[in-house]
């Protein structure tokens, strides 16, 4: 079996429906069902007593009250199956187009409706996890075009992942395994139509799909990776063909730059959602040896597809208009990663903030722990084995015994810092902090109480900001003084947290406009960490984040410049084009 031939004139025709059909699709996912279940969880969350879901107290919630866990998995298997039911009805869509029956635009949605009906009330168990399964992680390809939004949940932090990227062995076998999962997508391909479009269980449509490619899993993940390709082809020629032409209009007057981008915009929307009509189409017709049927007249109102097309058009329109101005309202501040900018010395040292406050950050954001002797050092690390070769937590020695160490990184070598000169040495030069707290088992009861007694007052007089990943810390801070910002820490997103924090330091790469969104509803700010590339400080701009934390600080100062006064619209157009797609980073 080979992919049937795919006319664009054919396929043209069509675009009306899939516009249609994913604008039916989103309006209930975006404007129903997600702040339905985003309610629902903080619902359920707050009878547990928990203001925030994190890593380090997800057993205590979960184990808190039975009823409530009983009630959290029933609305998670309740979202397996939305994520399900999603998917199904694109699908459902997509095999109406291929149907030899014509249909109105109506009968179309009408039939979508019934056939998506008829495939929720068949499924089972087996079947959603299969499906979910696939989506999610044997070919997340369809889960990032098709936006299933809680199978776009599965995501590992950026952070995690550049910590994996820099692991030799480590990269080798994440490289071995996504082709291990991609064959197995190959192997397993088949059973999507047999799930979805007929009555079968789960054991038989697998069972069809290994012997369909027996012997010949070369051939089919060849095609199947031809598809992709050619999908992705075509949009990224419009989308070179928009960059280009916007390079040109960005050297002509805002006006003229503003226009065209919105025009480029809608022109992009276009081809995505074209670009969507094409995989989808000529993955299904290859899976069911199925083509497009190409009508002499369509059937149905001409009119009502002129109006499909121009009312999708001003949407497009719209959206574009306040994706091109709207990152330009917010500046955010500019917050120095662990005191060093492009490397320029050793993490959380005094001669690195010397270095770095000459280039006016709006703050430093550093690592306290404290020591055996109950004082405060700075380090990052929960060991000292990395900078300064010793296989010790900072808990385990005195802070003279850690001042004495040599910390070596990006080829300097100085001494370990303490907290007292480090603080000391800010305040001398001007320089606002963003003090993060970093606890152990190993810290003593009464630490936080020590640590505020001692450098509250200071913090508050010179305009430091604290921050930590322990809500315990935060509540600390602010019942000791809720003047002095505190910022709770989180490294993924999941329930919207209702905190009494200053504001949240959110690691970018989950970050979605949810979330902005119900923040907006609040007083609290909006930290991103860790932002070292233009794409991050386009999307930061765009969900109008407070502060930007970086590894490099003068290239983020000169991109948020270069936003914010000589704004360059392809720049923002390509950072769409990739969030389209739902490319990690975008």
């Amino acid at each position: 079996m080979k992919p049937q031939k795919l006319g664009f004139k054919r396929l043209y025709r069509n675009l009306d429906k899939i516009l249609l059909l994913f604008f039916m699709v989103f309006m209930a996912m975006e404007f129903a069902w997600i702040p339905f279940t985003s309610w629902a969880a903080e619902s359920l969350l707050k009878q547990t007593g928990y203001e925030f879901l994190s890593y380090n107290n997800a057993v205590s919630i979960f184990t808190a009250n039975w009823l409530v866990t009983a009630q959290f998995l029933g609305l998670f298997l309740v979202n397996l199956l939305v994520a399900y039911f999603q998917t199904g009805i694109i699908f459902m869509g997509v095999r109406n187009l291929l149907d030899k029956e014509e249909r109105s635009h109506w009968g179309f949605i009408k039939a979508t409706l019934r056939d998506s009906w008829i495939m929720l009330l068949r499924a089972r168990p087996g079947k959603v996890l299969f499906i979910v399964c696939y989506m999610g992680i044997l070919f997340p390809f369809f889960r990032q075009i098709l936006k299933i939004y809680y199978l776009n949940k599965i995501l590992i932090p950026e952070f995690i992942q550049e910590y994996l990227s820099n692991q030799y062995y480590l990269g080798w076998a994440i490289g071995i395994l996504a082709i291990i999962l991609f064959l197995l997508a190959v192997r397993s391909m088949f059973a999507i139509p047999k799930i979805f479009l007929e009555r079968t269980s789960v054991r038989e449509a697998i069972r069809f799909s290994l012997d369909k490619t027996r012997k010949r899993l070369i051939f089919y993940s060849w095609h199947l990776s031809w598809i992709v390709f050619k999908s992705l082809f075509i949009y990224a020629f419009f989308v070179i063909g928009i960059v280009f032409l916007q390079k040109y209009a960005d050297n002509q007057s805002n006006a003229i730059s503003l226009g065209v981008g919105v025009f480029n915009f809608i022109v992009m929307k276009l081809a995505y959602y074209f670009m969507l009509s094409y995989f989808l189409i000529k993955f299904l017709s290859f899976l069911t040896d199925k083509s497009l049927a190409d009508y002499p007249r369509k059937k149905g109102n001409p009119w009502l597809r002129a109006l499909i097309l121009l009312a999708s058009c001003l949407i497009f329109g719209l959206e574009g208009y306040v994706y091109l101005q709207f990152p330009l309202e917010t500046i955010p501040l500019t917050i120095s990663h662990r005191g060093v900018s492009n490397g320029n010395g050793v993490q959380n040292t005094i001669e690195s903030l010397e270095k770095t406050a000459l280039l006016k950050p709006d703050y430093i954001e550093m690592d306290v722990q404290e020591t055996k002797d109950g004082q405060f050092v700075m380090m990052h690390d929960a060991t000292l084995k990395d900078l300064a070769g010793v296989d010790k937590h900072p808990q385990e020695l005195t802070l003279a015994e850690l001042t004495a160490l040599d910390v070596s990184e990006n080829g300097y070598r100085t001494k370990i810092s303490s907290f007292d000169a480090y603080l000391k040495r800010a305040n001398q030069l001007g320089q606002r902090l963003l003090i993060e707290i970093k606890t152990s088992k190993l810290d003593s009861s009464d630490m936080m109480e020590r640590f505020l007694k001692k450098y509250a007052a200071n913090i508050k007089i010179y305009g430091h900001q604290m921050q930590s990943l322990d809500y315990q810390v935060i509540d600390k801070v602010l019942d000791y003084d809720k003047d002095i910002p505190a910022f709770f820490i989180l490294p993924y997103n999941t329930i919207f947290p209702r905190t009494k924090a200053s504001g949240y330091t959110m690691e970018y790469s989950t970050l979605d406009e949810n979330f902005v969104n119900k923040l907006w509803s609040s007083d609290k700010l909006l930290y991103t960490w860790t932002i070292n590339t233009e794409d991050a400080v386009a999307k930061s701009f765009r969900l109008g984040v407070d502060g930007i934390i970086t590894d490099d600080v003068e290239y983020i100062q000169s991109s948020i410049k270069e936003l914010r006064d000589n704004p360059k619209y392809s720049t923002l157009l390509e950072n769409k084009a990739a969030d389209l797609l739902n490319f990690p980073g975008s």
